[in-house]
């Protein structure tokens, strides 16, 4: 993932942060499951990755804004499971988690990633300091 992909992600997640209503947190789980919390994701099909809003603090309205900011395709619900070779969940626990959905087609551009689709989406998660489960 090239630095301004990088700067994307974190700017999506700084955005929404913004939107605090003081909530608990989330129970999502690796698999998927939709935290009943879920406010949306952000979906970049092209770029191989998927940014669910799992936390309480999160509103579906403020992410379809940042999602179409950031001329990427918002839905409703949780992202797809078709592809994904991992997840990273971000700021995990807290009302302002996410989880990053990483897909086939990562870091995008057609680019092949030295090591891998998955070692390199496991390295940008650990550069977004979250814990990565593969798929």
């Amino acid at each position: 993932m090239n630095k301004l992909q990088l700067m994307m992600l974190a700017a999506i997640v700084v955005q929404l942060a913004g939107c605090s209503d003081g909530g608990t947190g989330s129970s999502a789980s690796p698999g998927g499951a939709t935290p009943a919390t879920m406010a949306g994701s952000c979906n970049n099909a092209a770029s191989g990755f998927c940014n669910e809003f799992a936390g309480s603090s999160y509103k579906a309205a403020s992410v379809q804004r940042v999602c179409e900011g950031q001329k990427m395709m918002f839905l409703a619900g949780a992202c797809p499971t078709e592809g994904r070779v991992g997840s990273c969940f971000v700021y995990k626990g807290k009302n302002t988690e996410s989880i990053y959905r990483y897909y086939t087609k990562f870091p995008g551009f057609g680019i092949a990633p030295k090591g891998g689709v998955a070692a390199a989406a496991e390295n940008q998660c650990t550069k977004l300091k979250g814990d990565w489960t593969p798929n």
